[in-house]
């Protein structure tokens, strides 16, 4: 077996707390917490701290929360629970795929949003009232946190992206929905929460008979498990951030994405002229490196990265660095030599 030197994946393993209450959530929280057995009851108890923990954590009603057992569907129940038939939609152009999936499914208008540069997104205030807007706060390959402040969106129904800031940004102080995924907090796969901060704006999309806001299938014990883990939870350090940056930009033909621009404190991107990413990604595993290459929302199908793309940035040749709360200088240090070892390699 080859030793990892350094994970710079955006995959992390569960949280040592989280892991130990998923073992014992499996023995007490089995029962369906919605039926009249002890055992029911024992689950339905579990299940309401569960929530009201993670409602704490995250600035949130726990009335407002959901459970979701596919964070994937969070994306289409947060956006279509909000859109009429010929509502307008509004996404920006470094939105996830799965939303853009929503604009290209949508029967009524649908605009794309420009971003600059710096992954700022433009073109709000052309929207006409009652638009529903997919904003995310933080964007999963670059790491750019939006800057609310700047952006008027009092006149439109919010869906907010929160899947890749997890519980590291606190919430605009208007909005309609928001997702966030278990995993971001280093928490269970296969576990979201979807907030809804107003019911009477939201109509569940999916058929159904009941008046329900979520299909409610999910893994008691997983979100379990993501309560503990979101409560043990430490944001990572933003001098960690600075020192990889700093080490990579010094690598010849190396060019990191809006270096200067507001960002989550442990995810950012690169370029470097020249060398396929996915070659990267390969050389650097054969030298005990882990890292990501290509855009975040399919690391099956790696296609040039739409994010980067909007930005103006080239795709050929990105890696996406995720820095995890044990990240050590050492092991960026390591990465910026192999890196660099390997691009001399190739241009020879």
């Amino acid at each position: 077996m080859v030793r990892v030197t350094g994970n710079f994946t955006a995959e992390s393993p569960l949280n040592p707390a989280a892991r130990e209450a998923l073992l014992a959530a499996f023995d007490q929280g089995w029962a369906d917490p919605k039926k009249q057995s002890q055992s029911s009851a024992k689950a339905a108890i579990l299940r309401n701290q569960s929530v009201e923990n993670i409602a704490s954590h995250l600035g949130l009603r726990p009335d407002a929360i959901e459970v979701l057992g596919e964070p994937a569907l969070g994306h289409y129940l947060g956006i279509a629970g909000l859109l009429g038939d010929m509502t307008t939609f509004a996404y920006s152009a470094v939105d996830k795929g799965k939303i853009r999936a929503v604009a290209r499914a949508h029967r009524g208008p649908s605009i794309e949003l420009p971003v600059s540069p710096e992954g700022a997104i433009s073109g709000i205030a052309s929207l006409n009232p009652g638009t529903v807007l997919s904003l995310q706060l933080a964007n999963a390959e670059t790491g750019i946190v939006q800057d609310f402040a700047k952006l008027d969106t009092s006149q439109h129904f919010v869906a907010i992206d929160a899947t890749a800031s997890g519980a590291r940004l606190a919430l605009p102080a208007h909005w309609h929905t928001a997702l966030f995924d278990a995993n971001s907090w280093n928490g269970p796969a296969g576990l979201a929460i979807l907030a809804i901060n107003n019911s009477s704006a939201y109509s569940y999309p999916l058929p159904h008979i009941a008046p329900i806001k979520s299909p409610g299938t999910y893994s008691l014990p997983l979100l379990i498990a993501a309560s503990v883990a979101l409560e043990n939870f430490q944001n990572e350090d933003l001098n960690l951030r600075e020192y990889a940056v700093e080490k990579l930009a010094q690598i010849p033909g190396l060019k990191i994405v809006a270096p200067a621009a507001n960002a989550l404190p442990h995810i950012f991107s690169c370029v470097i002229s020249g060398v396929a990413g996915e070659y990267l990604v390969r050389e650097l595993a054969q030298r005990t490196v882990d890292i990501d290459s290509g855009s975040a929302c399919s690391p099956e199908d790696l296609q040039p990265s739409h994010v980067l793309a909007a930005m103006r940035y080239p795709t050929e040749g990105h890696l996406r660095i995720t820095l995890h709360t044990d990240t050590t200088n050492a092991e960026i240090d390591y990465l910026a030599k192999t890196i660099s070892e390997v691009i001399t390699e190739l241009r020879r």
